[in-house]
């Protein structure tokens, strides 16, 4: 008898962790449409430049149910709609009764099931791992993506890209239009914009390779920009800020790390670099002409140009190759060091 209960128990773990995946698929001609625009109320977004003249939407999900008959139980209760809104494809996915109202330790409760939950509504199915909507179109449409809870990932596109989640990473390949991305809890990567790019994470870094225009804020993470030949605006609590190289002005200020800056271009701006806890370095060209003004109560100032300094060392306040838009560095945790190349 004890065996034939194991037996039972062994039976009933099987099918609970027994591995189930299957797909919902759509696609609709893009005719004239401009943009997608796609809403998942949960789950990863990936986005890749397809081979047709469709917008192709597949959603795929992964999950360990108790039966086949859950996992088809929720299939029935998700809705994928597609269809052409004016100049818009619009894409849809939704779980029609499945969101169900979570107790008092709503959050806990779901963490506890391994749930996803939002808005203190958490998801019937606790067994299902994994939700990802993958859509292939046109390489020169726009997105607008947005989800409740997943990452999103845009490959190489021609278009605007808008994508916003409420938890994930961002990644955005080589676009040859704007970009602007948000998410509360994740980093922010972007190979290319021949546009600006507007990014904000409230908890994780962000790299930029190569844009236009920079505008990038975190709360908690660096921020770290490889080339932009625009204007370059980068805030963060919580991390380091480096510009490897821009032809436009910087305006970069964080409370916890140091910042770092190559201007390879006459600004025709002022430029300001603060930090509460660190270092500044600033790379300059050697024809640039910029009017210091320079500060530190924690360190010192040098400077590779040839300009007077102040008695004590901490301030200073010159023109560089006669002077031009001001370069303002402040910082209350280290040095300040302008340098030549």
């Amino acid at each position: 008898m004890r065996y034939s209960i194991l037996a039972i128990v062994l039976a009933g773990s099987i099918g609970l962790f027994a591995d189930t995946e299957d797909q919902v698929r759509r696609s609709i001609p893009v005719n004239s449409s401009k943009r997608v625009v796609l809403y998942a109320d949960w789950g990863a977004i990936r986005v890749q430049p397809g081979v047709t003249s469709s917008a192709e939407v597949e959603v795929s999900f992964r999950g360990n149910p108790r039966s086949r008959a859950e996992f088809d139980r929720m299939l029935r209760d998700f809705s994928l709609d597609v269809s052409q809104v004016g100049s818009d494809i619009r894409v849809s996915g939704r779980f029609k009764d499945g969101w169900k109202q979570a107790p008092l330790w709503g959050s806990f409760w779901g963490w506890f099931n391994h749930a996803p939950c939002r808005e203190n509504r958490c998801l019937a199915y606790e067994w299902l791992r994994q939700v990802e909507y993958r859509v292939s179109l046109p390489r020169e449409l726009s997105v607008d993506l947005s989800t409740s809870g997943g990452s999103i990932a845009v490959g190489d596109l021609m278009g605007e890209v808008a994508a916003r989640t409420s938890g994930g990473a961002l990644s955005f390949g080589r676009i040859g239009g704007p970009v602007n991305g948000n998410t509360s809890g994740g980093s922010i990567s972007l190979a290319g914009s021949r546009g600006k790019a507007v990014l904000h994470t409230s908890g994780g870094g962000i790299t930029v390779e190569d844009a236009a225009e920079v505008e990038a804020s975190t709360s908690g993470g660096s921020v770290q920009v490889n080339r932009a030949t625009g204007r370059v605006s980068a805030h963060t609590s919580g991390g380091s800020i480096t510009i490897r190289e821009t032809t436009g002005a910087v305006d970069a200020s964080t409370s916890g790390g140091s910042v770092s800056a190559f201007l390879s271009a006459q600004p025709n701006e002022s430029c300001r670099l603060s930090t509460s806890g660190g270092s500044i370095n600033v790379e300059l060209a050697r024809n640039l002409r910029v009017d210091v003004d320079a500060s530190t109560s924690g360190g010192s100032v040098s400077s590779d140009f040839p300009v007077p300094t102040s008695g004590d060392g901490h301030n200073l306040r010159a023109a560089i190759n006669g002077g031009g838009p001001l370069l303002h560095l402040r910082t209350s945790g280290g040095g300040i060091r302008i340098q030549k190349r």
